[in-house]
């Protein structure tokens, strides 16, 4: 597992900027002011540099909700029970769940990655993976949230996913996992100069009282294990969950694979800052869509040097904001490809 990881890593090569420049001019061709169409010029640039072409096309896009349990729950930091994980993944399964009815009423393809729910879903879909590690990680107020070899192979199974569907254009990930606020908080946490105010929020609508004791709880954890001063790997291992370390290699797989990759909100870009702890070169490939009404958004996003595109005050998670910007994003590469210049139009239209 360690050597299917570090050879992926090794593989990530950055992006190409020589294209990236090309697509930029012939933008600058077209019969409009030089950066009018503002996000939707900076994203064509971006694929154009991601792909390696002047011309960027992105056909098909694939969206992957990653559910796992965390067992700090047991700390009594969630507002929701344990057993909401496994019957909300069904819902969106069966599209009466949020992200369920957007990538139906998108048409975009969508599959449910059970990767450590503690209960197991009963019924059998098309579009579920079972890949369960562990029925969720341990309670890190106790122990590490998990072993080497759980975030070894939690890591891999992102990478993996990628790599299974080659012939998709880019990708996009959410979550689901009563919890994931805190183990996401507590990675920021760690990885950031940050008050632990700035860094904390409500996640599923805790009171005054539970969020102060999400606080303490992270702040202890972050000091048990002295992760301040710990690589990212030990930080995922300790206080992460599966859900999170898997996204992690599907940002490390997407830019293995030269395939931008959409980032969610808070907690898929906590994921997306840790991958770019592992390789720096990640970075090029993320795709920022909405800025999450989570506090500890606006460090992410200012640490990863992303400006989302949308705020719609969200902060629902599942992949929601990201497959809602998926129109916006293939939409922007057709702008270099059908707009014409100044003077193919006079010649059209004279």
């Amino acid at each position: 597992m360690k050597n299917k990881i570090y050879s992926t890593i090794e593989k990530i090569e950055d992006i190409n900027i020589i294209e990236e420049k090309k697509c930029e001019e012939i933008l600058n061709s077209k019969m409009k002011p030089n950066k009018s169409l503002g996000v939707l010029e900076n994203l064509a640039i971006k694929v154009a540099g991601i792909q390696g072409r002047d011309i960027p096309e992105l056909k098909n896009g694939y969206h992957f909700i990653i559910s796992s349990d965390n067992g700090i729950v047991e700390e009594g930091i969630s507002s929701c029970p344990i057993e909401y994980t496994r019957i909300v993944s069904e819902a969106m399964l069966n599209k009466i769940a949020a992200i369920g009815i957007l990538c139906d009423s998108l048409k975009i393809p969508y599959s449910l990655v059970d990767i450590g729910i503690k209960n197991d879903i009963p019924r059998e879909y098309k579009n579920l993976i079972q890949k369960k590690v562990a029925k969720g990680t341990k309670n890190f107020s106790k122990e590490p949230a998990m072993t080497i070899d759980e975030l070894y192979r939690s890591i891999q199974i992102g990478i993996e996913l990628i790599e299974e569907k080659k012939e998709i254009d880019f990708f996009s990930n959410g979550e689901m996992g009563i919890g994931n606020t805190t183990t996401s908080s507590a990675i920021l946490y760690s990885l950031v100069d940050e008050k632990i105010d700035k860094v904390v929020g409500r996640g599923g609508g805790l009171s005054d009282q539970g969020l102060e004791k999400k606080k303490n709880i992270i702040i202890e954890a972050v000091k048990r294990y002295d992760l301040k001063a710990k690589d990212i790997f030990e930080i995922l291992r300790c206080v992460g969950g599966f859900d999170i370390a898997c996204m992690v290699g599907m940002y490390l797989g997407a830019a293995k694979e030269k395939k931008p990759i959409l980032i969610d909100g808070f907690i898929s870009a906590v994921a997306a800052l840790a991958a770019t702890k592992i390789k720096p070169e990640v970075k090029n490939y993320l795709i920022a869509t909405h800025i999450s009404e989570e506090p500890g958004m606006q460090i992410v996003i200012k640490e990863l040097g992303v400006i989302p595109f949308l705020d719609m005050k969200m902060r629902l998670g599942e992949g929601t904001g990201a497959v809602l910007a998926y129109s916006i994003v293939k939409t922007a590469m057709e702008i270099p490809k059908r707009m014409k210049t100044k003077e193919e139009v006079y010649k059209l239209f004279e």
